[in-house]
């Protein structure tokens, strides 16, 4: 066991505007000046952000940018910053949204496992506590679903196999109006336009193939695809529509669920 030493640690925010000061956790940093100790560990995706600031979030890939170069400026200055007060001038002359609070003291014994503590505790926890993406839209699905008027019209966690590739995907509604539609709540919130094309094209493959080939028992079927788009994929909207539809796959934007629930109401059997 290494002997303690005083280490400070500090939280890394984003803070879109330093006036306002509100920011959001983005990451931990360790010092440890007799280990010669600097590490940082960063949040690898910007989700909490997109979630906390939302439309004020600005621009999600130059975070990206700004998270790596503090990385890289980290790194070369580990070997220069001898004590907290040259981590705390080095945090000063950050220019960018991103935000090096003051540091705190504390007794370290093993640097590497404890900045992962850190992150752990300080980051990490309240990263997986924020709702899914997808359990929001499922979440608001339900609120419209399941009435008094619709729960005798629907059927709950339906699976289903999928024609050719043979895996089985479960459907959380299904309803029969002289074909069974399979409804699903899917979030596109991928940032990279390859990631988002290759989960569209995924979404699509599977509705073609169940449209096409009916079940011996319930027929005919389609795939209704509650869709919701994050903050980059926003701009892929219209296309990830056009992608679907011409697969037989019925999109519905999650501004227009109460036109499904009126849907299931008139037609369903």
């Amino acid at each position: 066991m290494n002997t303690p030493t005083t280490g400070y640690y500090s939280l890394i925010q984003y803070c879109p505007d330093r006036m306002r000061l509100e920011a959001a956790n983005i990451g931990v940093l360790l010092f440890c000046p007799e280990r010669n100790y600097l590490q940082a560990r960063l949040a690898p995706t910007n989700r909490r952000i997109d979630r906390f600031f939302g439309a004020e979030a600005g621009d999600l890939k130059q975070i990206n940018a700004m998270k790596k170069i503090l990385e890289h400026r980290l790194k070369a200055e580990s070997q220069v910053i001898q004590d907290v007060g040259g981590l705390q001038r080095f945090a000063e002359l950050l220019a960018n949204e991103i935000v090096i609070t003051e540091p705190r003291a504390m007794l370290v014994e093993e640097p590497g496992v404890e900045l992962a503590q850190l992150y752990e505790q300080l980051v990490g926890q309240f990263i997986r506590q924020e709702p899914a993406p997808e359990r929001v839209l499922l979440e608001k699905l339900r609120l419209h679903l399941e009435t008094p008027r619709l729960k005798v019209l629907l059927k709950r966690d339906v699976v289903v196999k999928v024609p050719v590739f043979g895996n089985e995907l479960k459907f959380p509604y299904a309803y029969q109006n002289g074909r069974l539609n399979l409804v699903e709540a899917h979030e596109f919130n991928q940032h990279r336009e390859q990631d988002i094309i290759r989960d569209v094209l995924t979404k699509a493959a599977q509705g073609n193939l169940i449209y096409k080939h009916p079940d011996r028992e319930t027929g005919e079927r389609q795939l209704v695809v509650v869709a919701a788009f994050g903050r980059a994929a926003e701009t892929h909207r219209q296309q990830v529509e056009t992608v679907l539809r011409d697969h037989h796959v019925h999109f519905v934007p999650d501004s227009a669920i109460e036109d499904l629930e009126r849907q299931i109401a008139e037609t369903a059997h």
